[in-house]
């Protein structure tokens, strides 16, 4: 389950809209030993979104991944980088939003001692659309701390900085907003009053907090929350993001 306090990215109270999505997430993978420090993925996966409210969200996407894992050294201590790719496609119900989806990802993380560890990374993703508007860029860099409270129960917490493209909904007009953005006129998603659909670089700024604990080998549960928030002179939004997970692997 996951909620997002803020789905229209609206900088005025008026305007925010909140909903609640059931989030799926199937994958299959497989690794590849190729040397005794470096590791190879390869991966399929189909995820979806099914908002409770504002359906014009709904989203089914599958997607395939590969990549190259280094490990400096035997042990679980051993530093680490993770180089990888994944591309896919996600089809909206608002079919003029669907378009593919790719995502590099780096990451690497030390461990600290036998409890505490140190990740952080850099991600590009690209979304293209048919419909240029909805036609995506966006750079990521994260730093997380990974704490190993017992075998079962770990606490995260991390900071991520984002900046990219991103869609900003508001009712008409908004002449602050439109010198600085591409607008799309008379957007349905939230139903009425209809809206105008403002895009425009954003520079978000997010801290979370997660826990998970494993109920047994291949079954665990997670709960996460993340505060972020978005700005582009003069607009400022923020969004509250909540999410439950239960992961079941093999």
């Amino acid at each position: 389950m996951f909620y997002d306090s803020n789905l229209s990215n609206s900088d005025r109270s008026a305007d925010v809209r909140d909903d609640w999505a059931w989030r799926s997430d199937i994958s299959a993978g497989n690794s590849f030993q190729l040397t005794r420090d470096l590791r190879m993925n390869l991966g399929a996966d189909l995820r979806g979104e099914l908002w409770d409210r504002f359906g014009a969200f709904n989203t089914i996407g599958p997607g395939a991944s590969a990549g190259l894992r280094y490990r400096f050294g035997l042990g679980r201590q051993a530093p680490w980088v993770l180089l990888e790719n994944r591309f896919g496609y996600d089809r909206f119900h608002d079919t003029s939003q669907s378009g593919n989806d790719n995502v590099f990802n780096l990451q690497a993380g030390i461990a600290l001692s036998d409890r505490l560890a140190l990740e952080g990374g850099y991600a590009f993703e690209s979304f293209v659309a048919p419909d240029d508007f909805y036609d995506r860029q966006v750079h990521s860099i994260n730093v997380r701390m990974v704490f190993d409270i017992t075998s079962s129960l770990q606490v995260t917490a991390g900071y991520t900085y984002r900046e990219g493209d991103v869609i900003s909904y508001a009712v008409p007009p908004r002449p602050d907003i439109a010198p600085f953005s591409i607008e799309r006129e008379n957007e349905d998603e939230f139903g009425q009053p209809l809206r105008t659909a403002y895009k425009l670089l954003g520079r978000t700024n997010a801290v979370s907090f997660s826990v998970a604990y494993q109920l047994m080998k291949y079954a665990s549960v997670r709960v996460g929350y993340e505060y972020a928030i978005t700005t582009h002179d003069p607009l400022q939004y923020e969004n509250h993001l909540v999410q439950a997970n239960i992961a079941v692997a093999y």
